[in-house]
């Protein structure tokens, strides 16, 4: 994955930043680390921010629920007369010729007739239930979502980055307030997902940062062994 996130294209990327690379990490390094901590990143896509809102699934299920129940009530409530003759089919294609008897065969189609109307009518009431536990998402449930996709990677890329430049995290107020650029860990995490993804500018990239700062100071992310060897 992010097979674009090479040492070259990384070494293209990093032209002008402020930190040098501590002692014993290359170019060759740093891109395998931040290829393989952003590629655990990428969601799937039946998780991700693009995939149909809830309302657009549970309006489909609210149609296939009521589908399910006009058909079950109009077979439920079939005349006499439609109900007989389909008793009359059923025993005509039975091998028994015992009426009584055919009340008793679970493969006697009018069992199997009444059975299926009671297994349409728990599937309506199945449906039904799907709906009223469908979550009502906030009207910007996709903004949260990709904010927290984009902490996520900063969390991935903090112990990247304090082992590649022996320095740890921060973040600042730029582009507003009394700092004129951002910190060394914005700069970079703004580089890594522009080159990753092709975001060049990360809305609110001060705030996300600040949170994955916060966070990684009390809950550092940890690789599993041979994830990012050397960090």
């Amino acid at each position: 994955m992010l097979l674009a996130v090479t040492p070259e294209a990384v070494a293209s990327a990093m032209v002008g930043f402020a930190l040098p690379l501590s002692p014993g990490k290359e170019l060759d390094w740093l891109a395998m680390a931040v290829r393989r901590a952003l590629g655990i990143s990428i969601p799937n896509v039946s998780d991700g921010p693009e995939r149909p809102s809830n309302a657009e699934f549970r309006d489909e299920l609210v149609s296939l629920a009521e589908r399910a129940t006009e058909t079950w009530i109009a077979i439920f409530q079939r005349s006499p007369e439609a109900d007989s003759r389909l008793w009359d089919e059923a025993f005509n294609q039975w091998e028994g010729c015992n009426a009584l008897a055919a009340g008793d065969d679970p493969e006697f189609e009018y069992n199997r007739f009444r059975a299926a109307l009671a297994e349409l009518n728990w599937l309506s009431s199945f449906l039904g239930k799907a709906v009223k536990g469908t979550e009502q998402q906030k009207p910007n449930w996709r903004a949260a979502e990709r904010k927290r996709i984009r902490v996520q990677r900063g969390l991935y890329l903090a112990p990247i980055f304090e082992a590649a430049f022996g320095t740890v995290v921060s973040a600042n107020n730029w582009p507003s307030g009394v700092h004129r650029a951002p910190s060394a860990f914005m700069d970079f995490y703004q580089r890594m997902v522009a080159l990753a993804f092709g975001e060049q500018r990360t809305p609110d990239l001060s705030g996300v940062l600040k949170a994955v700062c916060r966070m990684h100071r009390q809950y550092p992310t940890t690789f599993a062994d041979g994830v990012i060897p050397g960090l």
